[in-house]
């Protein structure tokens, strides 16, 4: 398709193979004809790459033999998708259902916009009302400080049926031009998880690039599948302190980082978290923080 930019969509994998299996359905809906679509299997062991050859032989796999995080894992799929001529890249969880224009249509916006380098859909809950947003991209709220989804449990209504320039994204479907990732870089490598995409729009936005919500674009989530029959593990909890320190003293200062940690301590205290949550945030904050000084923990 010579007049139709390359798209590479990366569909990052852990395990739930069923939960792939049906994004890659939807995907297999597309109407947009000059797509490849690459599994990245993130050490998964639930035998996920030979069950999606079986069922989807055109996608292609990538596979890694332990789960390396989720920046490196788009990492991967980025990097083989620009050595084989993307245009444009999508990175999406698998835990997601596309409708069969969305590709068309973030490729509509990109192009819509010469200084976007980067674009979001409409993101719904795919669990119970899938009329309501999930999100429709991030902002800065200033008290306490923090980035905070736009919509959060929303109805579809007309502040959302328009496009306009968004703060932030979340790495659950992004898509981005082959010139702005030659130009500000990867997922930073140094994110487990968490962050790593408030991270990624950051360097966008200094480094002169637009981020754009394409509403016509629209995506179902099944939000958090991994964990939502149970409170998250203490890792999680460890890895988003790690994290946080990472971004907030790149991006932000230690003050807002004190004030933002000190909410986080009293807000989980008062739910009577402190053991489950608290003392793995504060764990994972002291690891960031040996990380900040050079240090290896």
């Amino acid at each position: 398709m010579p007049n139709l930019p390359l798209v590479y969509t990366i569909v990052l994998a852990w395990n739930q193979v069923d939960v792939t299996l049906e994004c890659l359905e939807s995907l297999a809906q597309s109407d947009y004809p000059n797509q490849r679509i690459v599994v990245m299997d993130n050490g998964s062991t639930d035998q996920t790459h030979e069950i999606v050859a079986k069922r989807f032989p055109n996608v292609e796999i990538l596979r890694v033999v332990e789960n390396v995080g989720l920046a490196r894992g788009y990492n991967l799929g980025i990097q083989h998708a620009l050595q084989n001529g993307a245009a444009y890249v999508i990175a999406m969880n698998n835990d997601t259902i596309t409708a069969p224009d969305m590709v068309t249509e973030l490729v509509n916006a990109l192009q819509a916009h010469p200084k976007a380098g980067m674009v979001s859909p409409k993101i719904y809950h795919y669990y119970g009302d899938q009329t309501r947003l999930w999100c429709a991209g991030a902002k800065w709220s200033h008290f306490p400080p923090r980035i905070k989804l736009i919509g959060s449990d929303a109805p579809d209504n007309p502040q959302f049926q328009r496009e306009f320039p968004l703060p932030f994204v979340t790495s659950c479907c992004i898509m981005m031009t082959r010139a702005a990732l030659e130009k500000v870089g990867l997922f930073d490598p140094g994110y487990y998880f968490y962050y790593d995409d408030w991270d990624l729009s950051e360097r966008y936005w200094r480094a002169g690039y637009e981020i754009w919500f394409a509403h016509k674009a629209h995506l179902w989530h099944k939000v958090s599948i991994s964990t939502q029959k149970t409170d998250k593990p203490q890792k999680w909890w460890f890895v988003m302190g790690r994290s946080s320190v990472r971004f907030y003293l790149q991006h932000k200062t230690p003050l807002i980082f004190a004030f933002y940690t000190l909410w986080f301590v009293l807000r989980e205290t008062v739910k009577l978290k402190f053991s489950k949550r608290v003392i793995p945030y504060l764990c994972g904050v002291g690891e960031g923080l040996a990380e900040h000084r050079g240090w290896r923990p």
